[in-house]
């Protein structure tokens, strides 16, 4: 791979220019407050959060250019908006660490009638853990730069592509419209449709925005009457969200298949077996109300709970192997980055050596913050749990397992883009962890007295650890941007850091105004819902373990698709768990026939298909959401698709030569610009309803309810739904149309750049 003296950035590196100015800091905590805001909301309502690295970018390069032509400020420069950007995407990244964790202790209160946990997320806290974690994820993330985006040369897909925008931008490229559309769209869309909070109609109400039902096969369960425990349920639904049409359009057609497959396959498949197939367990018996218990039926609330919780066991389970398989199959270069860190700390640079472009934080002084962020950590964790010891033992498990982590977020993200970055699953290996040890410390040195306050400790640790994964993934792609645009590395860190101090600041205060709708069931907060599942059924017992290795019997299928030369010993395995499962619930022949049918289903792609890379993360999130969750994101995907066969069609006829395999990375560029203005859009549709739904919980809590029509019907909001679908294709169909005329030879910055950053090094090219 090449060195860093011979990369050449857009900027030189002998050249200066103002980085860090009083407007971008400005700026950057005002959009951080804002694209952070919406990242919550995102993540609570489905689960998933984006990167906003590329909105950011957008909105940046307009405000800063709009001040420059208003005369208020002398002018702008491209790294000035890439500083800003690094600012912002670091606060939105923070979300997703915060939000996956911490409100399990607010479900946590509820669920144990105020005994365990929170009951409200107290500002102080919350904003601690927040700046604490995202600050470990900074100084992490600083020393495996040189590792995974100087020496290794990790694609950082979403880092290149936000690099591509700031050049199109510096060169006069207008791409701000989209974006502000789609913000005022999803802003709208929200604001007219069905929105309920404490009975009330709180937006105007003109149109239903989904609808959803379990059905048997004989039609749809009456909400009104009780119900058997052998009645054979399924799901059906579909949420009319712009939102998740965004996030399916975002992510692409693959992810977003895996997703709604793995939905699919809870609604249809899983919920089925739980609901006639296994035998009743007595965590059926909780759900059952008091007045049908002695009849052994359960009112349709109970039911539908009952039937929705053993699917997301099941959902845990296929995500609790899925995360581990992602860092077996990443050992090795996990294993030969934190050598070379390791290796490079004990090397000495003198400052006068290093060029601009180079230069990091001081090594120094990244360690001693390091360890002095152990002491708001030791104390957090001593304050939220009240108990000495886990707080000592918390210290050790963050940092070994925060830096583990961390690298394996920045790796993930290096290959796959930090939406796709599975941290869900690599916060469950912390959780089960950490929840089996303090077991452990409550059994031999507790006596079992302190359950409970252990419960809260654990969802601390894990709290920490996934904010310094969540913010280790997304820098590394923002210093990827850097390191192509020639930004100075140390000015991108301070600017993380500014971000992720607006970020906390933030978070507390959105939480709290949405902590009403995470408990009533509006937002599904699926991360949240299951860390609080794992860690009260391992320190209380309970946990409904069947379920849990039916979905580890899935993801070895899944796993299966991905490995076709050794698919039998993996299927065989399959069937393994699928039997221990059985023996758990009691009811081995039905699991073992359920089992057959995955198997042999598996079985027979292989043998049709051959292999498929099936992303095991994306199937364990659908299975855990709900099917009318993933539909739009489903939907999404395929406009995306659309548009991809539309550019190839149009590509073999006017320029034949892109399609052939040595132009393969010219033709992935062009296709991510013409996705540009329908990303840009998407953003600006997750953003818009994101905003929206915060502004409608503050209303709320505020007592204003703007309702309409109390019953408003479905029709209109279907015909919205599929309007913004058909939007979102025009404007990407407007991208490839601008992006077919580009030819061969054309690049939008230096070809040794875009061969350098894009793939592995090949022979330059003479021009």
């Amino acid at each position: 791979m090449p060195s860093n003296a011979e990369h050449k950035p857009y900027i030189s590196a002998k050249k200066i220019l103002p980085e860090i100015t009083t407007k971008g800091i400005i700026l950057a905590i005002l959009l951080g407050f804002l694209l952070t805001a919406a990242n919550v909301y995102l993540g609570l309502y489905v689960g998933m959060t984006v990167s906003a690295s590329i909105p950011a970018a957008v909105i940046s390069m307009a405000v800063l250019r709009s001040l420059e032509k208003a005369n208020i400020s002398k002018g702008t420069n491209i790294l000035e908006n890439n500083w800003v950007q690094t600012a912002v995407s670091s606060g939105e990244s923070l979300a997703a660490g915060v939000i996956f964790t911490l409100p399990a202790l607010i479900i946590m209160n509820s669920q144990s009638n105020g005994e365990i946990g929170w009951d409200e997320f107290p500002y102080l806290k919350t904003a601690i853990i927040a700046l604490v974690g995202g600050t470990i994820g900074v100084l992490f993330s600083i020393s495996l730069r040189r590792i995974f985006v100087v020496k290794e040369k990790l694609p950082y897909p979403e880092g290149v592509a936000c690099a591509e925008v700031l050049v199109a931008g510096e060169k006069g490229g207008t791409q701000v419209m989209p974006i502000f559309i789609g913000i005022a769209f999803g802003a709208l869309y929200k604001l007219c449709s069905s929105v309920i909070a404490n009975g009330k109609q709180v937006s105007l109400g003109l149109w239903e925005h989904g609808w959803d039902g379990f059905y048997t096969l004989t039609g749809k369960l009456d909400q009104s009457v009780a119900y058997a425990k052998s009645k054979t349920t399924f799901y059906l639904g579909a949420e009319l969200s712009p939102a998740l049409l965004g996030v399916g359009y975002i992510v692409g057609p693959g992810i977003a298949s895996f997703v709604f497959f793995g939905g699919l396959l809870g609604a249809i498949f899983i919920m089925p077996v739980a609901s006639s197939i296994l035998n009743p367990t007595d965590l059926f018996i909780s759900y059952i109300s008091n007045e049908a218990a002695n009849g052994n039926v359960a009112n349709y609330g109970d039911y539908a709970s009952h039937m929705n919780e053993r699917r997301r066991m099941a959902g845990v389970g296929t995500m609790l192997v899925g995360g581990l398989y992602t860092l077996v199959v990443m050992r090795e270069a996990l294993v030969k980055g934190i050598t070379e860190m390791f290796e490079a700390t004990k090397q000495t640079v003198t400052e006068q050596k290093m060029v601009r472009t180079d230069k990091d934080l001081p090594a120094k002084s990244v360690a001693i913050t390091s360890l002095a962020m152990a002491i708001p950590m030791f104390f957090m964790v001593w304050l939220i749990s009240g108990l000495l010891l886990p707080a000592i033992l918390s210290l050790i498990i963050i940092f070994t397992a925060g830096f583990l982590f961390s690298a394996v977020a920045g790796y993930m993200a290096g290959v796959v883009g930090s939406s796709n970055n599975p941290l869900s699953g690599v916060t469950i290996i912390v959780v089960i962890l950490t929840a089996t040890t303090f077991t452990l410390l409550n059994s031999f040195v507790y006596n079992g007295e302190n359950t409970a306050d252990l419960q809260v400790a654990v969802i601390g640790v894990a709290a920490f650890v996934a904010c310094a994964g969540a913010i280790s993934g997304d820098n590394l792609q923002d210093l990827k941007t850097g390191y192509i645009l020639g930004a100075t590395p140390w000015r991108q860190q301070i600017g993380q850091i500014v971000g992720i101090t607006a970020g906390a600041l933030a978070i507390p205060l959105v939480l709290n105004l949405l902590s009403e709708q995470i408990l009533n069931g509006e937002l599904a907060a699926p991360q949240a819902f299951l860390m609080s599942s794992i860690t009260t059924g391992i320190l209380e017992g309970g946990m409904d373990w069947a379920m849990v290795f039916m979905g580890a019997g899935i993801a070895f299928c899944l796993i299966a698709l991905r490995h076709t030369d050794n698919y039998v010993n993996l299927l065989v395995c399959s069937y393994f768990i699928f039997m221990i499962g059985g023996f758990l619930e009691g009811s081995i022949p039905a699991f073992l026939f359920a089992g057959s049918l995955l198997v042999a289903a598996t079985q027979y792609w292989i043998k049709e298909n051959g292999k498929l890379d099936i992303s095991i993360m994306a199937v364990a999130v659908g299975m855990y959401l709900s099917l009318k969750m993933t539909i739009p994101i489903f939907i999404g995907g395929l406009i995306k698709m659309y548009v991809d066969k539309r550019f190839d069609d149009s590509l073999k006829k006017t320029n034949p030569n892109l399609m052939k395999n040595e132009n393969k990375v010219k033709l992935d560029v062009l296709k991510e610009r013409s996705h540009g203005p329908g990303i840009l859009f998407a953003s600006g549709l997750i953003a818009g309803e994101a905003i929206m739904g915060i502004g409608l919980a503050a209303m709320a809590v505020s007592g204003i309810y703007l309702g309409i029509i109390n019953e408003p019907s479905i029709y209109p909001g279907i015909a919205v739904f599929f309007g913004c679908a058909i939007l979102m294709a025009r404007f990407s169909l407007k991208g490839a149309e601008n992006s077919e005329v580009v030819k061969a030879e054309e690049w939008s910055f230096d070809d040794d750049i875009q061969e350098a950053e894009m793939v592995e090094k090949k022979p330059k090219r003479k021009k």
